[in-house]
């Protein structure tokens, strides 16, 4: 009788959770007509695949030409596998955060002696980007590039873009060196390790790297990581249930950290910490090799969601918006967004030098033009005009976005500013109604600079009226434009900007910057 009692109780067990489950999926039906349709106006060709989840279930699948079991290269998304692998290692007491990387990579080069494994996790290392420094040695996307490589290339730098722990730039070496701690840790190739301790454990059985002899690009712990919406979406159930690592891990990975004046930075353990729609969301994305991928986490819902692409021509950022609105819009009384500068009133003076129009430099498409309209203060870009506010007398931002414009005052002339946002700086010049032409020597410029730090010979040119850098590592000539004094904007896309440096009448180097990488130097070789 017992026996039949517990039987009774369990079927009724049953009945009472698929009839939770039925009525949940009715509710969330009602969803899948809007993000259906959202998503058949989105995607204009196939292999688009997406899948949101909630708590412990799937919520939404939507796979267009595509199912949730095709493979996608998942980009920078890798770097949050890479942030659950140091933050278990430190659990387990196998590190510090405030270890020096040097202790576990001993071979690094005496600037980054003073790093730690905790700078690395939050990009506040001041480490260089290496793809910006393999496009300055001319490596091309079809060209094989390996871990090893990157290391190498590392272990010759010089210089930092900063000091370590003063400011926050998003850096993939960093995400690269911390895969190399994890093998040098556990004695495990990093790919074995995050198979064995974090795929097998969540039962992603489709998650893996390919082997580096059959990718071009393998750069393990900040990307190369391949995998599906399916395998995706129980990672970020794992977020809620946390059968791996429990819940001291995921406070650990969703802590934002700190520069050395201890202010916060919106990143943690290879997640963006923000807010959207007055909710907290753990966030990242990724693109390279023509993919795109993205996934986000709003704690307080409990909802997660992918989007992986074959095609780079959308703008992850803007979908995960979108897909809020459609979750959250009716529940969430949106609040004017707070600016996080600090407003005073604007200096009419100062911005007289600043107004005028700005091309930038990474952007040949983007134009920026600053300009006074009665009282007020304003900036147009791509057509539309935004209200400035000043931080300070060279600083202005707007209210719409979290940027500010850094502009540059040299010998009582302003004809440069930067734009400062998410950690990086875009440069942008002064468009020059009628430019005169410069008094300079353009024969002394040239010759062949080389940078040890890269291993690679550059030649300036000066022919047809125009200077360029020539290598034969690079696919084209670069041509330079003169900027103002010996300093030189770019054509090309991974080179900002060119500056020449003379001592007692003599060229003796030149000065590389881009935003990730910042005072390569290339000296001058004298026959």
């Amino acid at each position: 009788m017992m026996k039949k009692t517990q039987i009774v109780t369990l079927i009724l067990g049953l009945l009472v959770i698929t009839s939770l489950t039925r009525c949940k999926t009715a509710q969330e039906k009602e969803l899948s007509p809007q993000l259906d349709s959202y998503f058949e106006q989105l995607v204009d060709n196939p292999e688009f695949s997406v899948i949101l989840t909630k708590k412990d279930s799937v919520i939404y699948m939507g796979n267009f030409g595509c199912t949730r079991t095709t493979i996608f290269d998942i980009a920078s998304v890798t770097k949050q596998f890479t942030g659950m692998a140091i933050a278990l290692l430190e659990e387990k007491g196998l590190i510090d955060l405030d270890d020096k990387i040097i202790e576990y990579l001993p071979d690094l080069p005496r600037v980054m002696s003073d790093i730690t494994i905790n700078q690395l996790v939050h990009h506040t290392s001041g480490i260089r980007d290496w793809p910006a420094l393999f496009a300055m040695k001319g490596w091309q996307p079809e060209e094989t590039l390996t871990l090893d490589d990157i290391y190498e290339t590392l272990k010759k730098q010089e210089q930092l873009n900063f000091t370590p722990g003063s400011e926050f730039l998003y850096s993939n070496s960093n995400y690269n060196l911390l895969a190399k701690i994890v093998e040098a840790v556990t004695d495990t190739s990093f790919e074995r390790w995050l198979h064995d301790n974090l795929f097998v454990p969540l039962g992603m059985n489709d998650t893996y790297y390919v082997d580096s002899t059959a990718n071009r690009l393998y750069a393990p712990g900040s990307s190369s990581l391949m995998s599906n919406t399916a395998d995706m979406s129980k990672w970020l159930i794992n977020f809620y249930s946390q059968p791996l690592g429990g819940d001291d891990i995921y406070k650990r990975m969703t802590q934002k950290g700190s520069l050395n004046d201890n202010q916060a930075i919106d990143y943690g353990y290879g997640l963006y910490l923000k807010e959207i729609k007055n909710r907290k969301i753990y966030y990242h994305d990724g693109a390279g090799g023509g993919y795109i991928s993205a996934t986000a986490f709003f704690p307080e819902d409990n909802v997660g969601v992918v989007l992986l692409r074959n095609n780079g021509s959308l703008h992850p950022p803007t979908i995960i918006n979108d897909i809020a609105d459609i979750l959250f819009g009716d529940q969430t009384e949106i609040k004017p967004k707070e600016s996080k500068s600090k407003e005073q009133e604007i200096n009419d003076d100062f911005f007289a030098l600043c107004a005028g129009k700005y091309q930038q430099v990474d952007d040949k498409d983007c134009y920026l033009t600053f300009f006074k309209e009665g009282d007020a203060f304003f900036l147009n870009m791509y057509n539309r005009n935004f209200k400035l506010y000043a931080k300070s007398d060279s600083v202005y931002f707007v209210k719409e976005a979290e940027a500010e414009f850094v502009f540059h005052l040299r010998n009582g002339v302003v004809n440069s500013h930067s734009l400062e946002q998410n950690g990086n700086s875009y440069l942008a010049l002064r468009v020059k109604e009628a430019e005169k032409e410069a008094d300079i020597n353009y024969n002394k410029l040239t010759g062949t600079y080389y940078s040890s730090e890269l291993d690679v010979n550059y030649q300036i040119r000066y022919e047809n009226e125009a200077l360029i850098i020539h290598s034969p590592v690079l696919a084209e000539d670069i041509i330079l434009k003169h900027a103002e004094d010996l300093t030189f904007k770019s054509n090309s896309g991974f080179i900002q900007s060119v500056n020449f440096i003379e001592e007692n009448g003599a060229i003796t180097s030149l000065i590389i910057n881009n935003p990730r990488a910042k005072n390569i130097t290339f000296e001058k070789k004298y026959q």
